[in-house]
């Protein structure tokens, strides 16, 4: 059937499809169940609210969302927001988990059998596995391809890796029992969830740590383990990243921005800004028009 464009929302699950659109500043969708699906932006920021979990994707980040998990979508921007989302058809991501994990008379033997398949619920940055092909997948539709399948099939692939992957994260953790692990890996990711929902707000490590049950010198000793990189540069660098969103994209000034991206000092922010991007913040907005 090949891949849809904007088809309507019955249609979702059917067959592998892009949702692609422009919301002018507020744009809502309540308690969505829909199929394994993949969150992106090209410009400007959303909350997608998972249960009691909020994520914040704008156009350097995407979410994967299992299939039939409910989800809301808000978007109260001040300028236009162009979202980029996926949508698999049923089966379609689980059979290239199926066919990568699975010996070859297995397969041959029982060639439809597919179980499903769940990822971690997380915030993604950009990536070299997963971003690209979005990209890729964008500047296709761009320039109005009709065959859009073969770039679905290279995300399968690329979302089996991410998946593979979160197995060698875990394992970096210092500890025997697998389950200890796994636990470890949850509740470090919920502390990191945390400071990705409140990157405005001044947070301590005690707060973090609190969150994820941790106390503060085991989650940063675990954080570091995981991410290689402590919680406090990690929430620098995602405050750094969301300015320089914001930059580019509004024209809120930069104190606005400074302040709204968690950073209480304009003197600070500017010089911190300057070391990660290698301008000013107001060089910065001034190269990126």
């Amino acid at each position: 059937m090949g891949v849809l464009i904007n088809p309507p929302a019955s249609r979702l699950g059917e067959c592998n499809a892009i949702l692609w659109g422009r919301a002018q500043h507020r744009y809502h969708v309540r308690e969505f169940p829909g199929p394994l699906s993949i969150k992106s932006l090209v410009r400007g920021a959303g909350e997608w609210s998972v249960g009691k979990s909020r994520f914040e994707v704008d156009s350097g980040s995407y979410l994967i969302l299992n299939q039939d998990q409910p989800y809301s979508l808000t978007i109260d921007s001040k300028s236009a927001v162009e979202t980029f989302c996926i949508f698999f058809s049923r089966g379609f991501v689980e059979d290239a988990w199926r066919t990568g994990v699975t010996a070859d008379c297995v397969l041959l033997d029982e060639p439809l059998t597919c179980a499903g398949v769940g990822f971690f619920q997380r915030l993604h940055r950009g990536d070299a596995l997963v971003s690209p092909i979005l990209h890729d997948l964008r500047e296709q539709a761009l320039r109005g391809d009709a065959d859009l399948e073969e770039s679905f099939f290279r995300l399968a692939a690329a979302m089996v890796r991410l998946r593979s992957g979160w197995h060698r994260e875990v394992s970096r953790l210092p500890v025997v029992r697998m389950s200890t692990r796994a636990e470890l890996y949850r509740r470090v990711h919920s502390g990191k969830q945390m400071m990705d929902e409140l990157l405005g707000q001044v947070l301590t490590l005690d707060d973090i740590a609190r969150s994820a049950c941790l106390s503060p010198f085991h989650f940063h000793r675990v954080f570091k383990a995981v991410f290689h990189e402590t919680p406090h540069e990690y929430l620098r660098r995602r405050r750094l990243e969301r300015a320089a969103r914001l930059l580019r994209e509004t024209d809120a000034s930069v104190t606005e921005i400074c302040l709204d991206s968690g950073f209480e000092s304009p003197g600070s922010f500017s010089t911190l800004f300057r070391a990660r991007f290698g301008a000013s913040p107001r060089e910065f907005r001034r190269l990126a028009k």
